[in-house]
């Protein structure tokens, strides 16, 4: 096994139980991380563009990187919450959106 596998064990394990908060979109936290969700996957998508990397392959990877650091902060938090997963989610979601309707 990889360090880079064992490590992500390492905090999977060390992480508390799993939890399904519920999804308010009013809440200060759930907007936070829309937000930030939404700059990390338009930033990177923005900078890949200008490297002349496809829209597709652009919008995949800031998702994808914004998957990775949601995820590994949800697992480093105390309790791993499925609302802010879908926060993360629905914040990328609205960054791929504005990304092709603006042709960036």
């Amino acid at each position: 096994m990889s360090r880079l596998a064992s490590a992500v064990l390492v905090v999977a394990l060390g992480a508390g139980g799993a939890h399904a908060d519920s999804f308010d979109p009013r809440d200060v936290d759930k907007q936070a991380h829309m937000a930030t969700s939404y700059g990390i996957t338009f930033s990177v998508a923005v900078i890949a563009r200008r490297f002349g990397v496809t829209r597709w392959k652009a919008v995949a990877i800031g998702a994808a990187a914004t998957a990775v650091i949601g995820t590994v902060k949800e697992l480093v938090d105390s309790e791993y919450s499925w609302g802010d997963q879908l926060a993360n989610t629905i914040g990328s979601g609205t960054a791929a959106i504005v990304v092709f309707s603006f042709r960036l």
